[in-house]
């Protein structure tokens, strides 16, 4: 072999190389790559509904320490952070179990192929605390929040891979419904999930 194609081997070696590192590269710390394709569904849902779990819990402990005041909202508001944080553990115990690891990947839920908007969230903390009536706000922006945890949930009712998963799925959008049911009476609407922070 002459000396020009040893370099030339050499050269597609290395290319062949940096290839196959690019392509390995993302999926260390979740199992798969975040392309729509290559993540399990029940991954996706769990890296989904992890954070819009934890920003519920968030606006809940928000809206209490801001004043809300209606018995039916603080009761739902309760409901949420002790619920939701229970069904976080779990959802990070199945990825464990299931895809070995419990460490929720932030871009995950784009394999869903739902936007923020769609899921119900919002990626700045809504500010209660600058809010004439703190019971309107929260009922209007749980209720927009809680509607995008039922659509997801209804996905996973038709494409949930462990059975796990499509119990929970269920349970959501009961829960959550009847929530909603009462969030709209108490909701001054004006709000959505887009005007958090604002």
């Amino acid at each position: 072999m002459n000396p020009r194609a040893i370099a030339l081997a050499a050269v597609l070696a290395l290319v062949a190389l940096l290839v196959v590192a690019g392509c390995g590269g993302e999926s260390s710390d979740s199992g798969a790559s975040s392309g729509s394709g290559a993540v399990p569904f029940d991954q996706a849902f769990i890296d989904a509904m992890v954070p819009h779990h934890e920003q519920a819990i968030e606006m809940a402990t928000d809206a209490k320490a801001a004043g809300l005041s209606e018995p039916a909202l603080v009761e739902i508001a309760d409901a949420v952070i002790a619920t939701q944080q229970q069904e976080i553990d779990k959802m990070k115990g199945w990825r464990e179990e299931w895809f070995g690891s419990g460490t929720i990947d932030p871009a995950g839920a784009d394999a869903l192929g739902m936007s923020m908007d769609e899921m119900g969230m919002s990626d700045t903390r809504m500010d209660f605390g600058v809010e004439d009536d703190v019971d309107a706000a929260f009922a209007s922006m749980m209720a927009d929040h809680h509607q995008g945890a039922i659509d997801m949930a209804e996905l996973a009712g038709e494409k949930a891979e462990h059975a796990e998963v499509a119990d929970l799925a269920r349970a959501i959008i009961v829960a959550q419904q009847g929530e909603i049911d009462i969030l709209h009476q108490f909701a001054g609407g004006g709000h959505d999930m887009g005007d958090m922070g604002s």
